[in-house]
């Protein structure tokens, strides 16, 4: 069950129903940088919540996402400090 709540949206306090979610699939993006480094990212969704009464010109409702990345690198070993 959405908990109604209130979010900052174009410069003003408007409310929202914060929206319960299941990941299906999380898959891990790979870059490969110009140096020899891979660099592996996945971005995790935290929050989703639906304004109240607010659509985009197309009639879709707004989401706000809370989200934040998780990083991993492989690095050459010739691009690693050497321990003295």
């Amino acid at each position: 069950m959405a908990q109604r709540i209130e979010v900052p949206f174009q410069g003003q306090m408007v409310p929202a129903d914060r929206l319960e979610f299941e990941a299906e699939k999380e898959p891990w993006c790979v870059y490969r940088l110009e140096d020899g480094t891979t660099l592996r990212m996945k971005t995790v969704l935290g929050s989703v919540s639906r304004l109240v009464d607010q659509y985009m010109p197309d009639g879709d409702p707004v989401y706000l996402l809370g989200v934040g990345g998780v990083p991993m690198l492989e690095v050459p070993p010739a691009l690693k400090k050497k321990n003295p």
